[in-house]
Formats: C-alpha cells, sequence, structure tokens
C-alpha cells in the first residue's frame, strides 16, 4: 500500500532542509526567510507553513529566526529602527505576546476608567437631582 500524500518533504529530508537552512542564513544573513524558502529552495507558502510546525524541522527553523533576529536588535546593523521594532514582533514570540498582554491590560484599564467615569457622572447628576427636587418650592 503507498504512503499517504502529504504536502512536506520526509523527516530525513526535513533535517537536512533545516541544516542547509541554518548555513545558508548564516551565510547570508537575510533579513527575511522567505528569500531562501521561496528563491532558494523555491517552496510555496503553504507547505513552507506546514515546514515550520514539523518536529523535525521546527529547531531548525526556531534557530534560524533567532539568528535573523539578531540583525534587528544589532545597532550597527543597517535595519532602520522603525522596521526593527515590527519586526521583533514577527521573531520573538513572547515580546509579542507580552507587547499584546500590555495592550490588552491599558485596553482592559481604560474601559474600567471610562465606565467609573460614566458611573461618578451618573451619580453626580443624581446628586444634583436630588438637591433640586429638594430645594423645589410648590407652585401656588
Amino acid at each position: 500500500m503507498a504512503r499517504p500524500r502529504t504536502i512536506t518533504p520526509d523527516p530525513e529530508e526535513m533535517i537536512k532542509l533545516g541544516e542547509e537552512m541554518l548555513a545558508w542564513v548564516k551565510k547570508n544573513k537575510p533579513l527575511h526567510l522567505s528569500a531562501w524558502y521561496s528563491i532558494e529552495k523555491f517552496i510555496v507558502s503553504n507547505v513552507w507553513e506546514t515546514m515550520k510546525e514539523a518536529p523535525e524541522f521546527l529547531p531548525y527553523y526556531e534557530q534560524a529566526m533567532r539568528i535573523i533576529g539578531m540583525q534587528y536588535l544589532d545597532k550597527t546593523s543597517k535595519v532602520r529602527d522603525s522596521i526593527s521594532q515590527r519586526w521583533q514582533r514577527v521573531y520573538f514570540k513572547d515580546l509579542r505576546k507580552s507587547e499584546d498582554q500590555d495592550l490588552t491590560e491599558d485596553a482592559e484599564r481604560k474601559a474600567k476608567a471610562l465606565k467609573g467615569d460614566a458611573r461618578a457622572t451618573e451619580e453626580e447628576r443624581q446628586k444634583v437631582m436630588e438637591e433640586v427636587q429638594r430645594n423645589r418650592k410648590p407652585i401656588a
């Protein structure tokens, strides 16, 4: 019986590709891995997305990403600061997670403050209305 069709190479080939990728990254110092997988290896995006998650390839992929990411941290690099921050979020999942958590917490604080302000405003309005009612003189 034939082996089921998959979109990724077999495990041995994945390891070989991972080793090739690391050597290429160290030699060429790219700003993105797409130059390797799409130009050098002619791997299409959907296959690449699956390869990145394969247990045989993942360690190589993560190491390559860290090597590339170092260029975005290196102040002597030609990578401009504005794009450096953007790509740090792509390469460093822990940074992205931390920044996203910070944004979520900030939004929650702002929403809570607005809700508190609205509640305080409503309480003030109620107090004013009660005072008006107490001070209202009957019409004769």
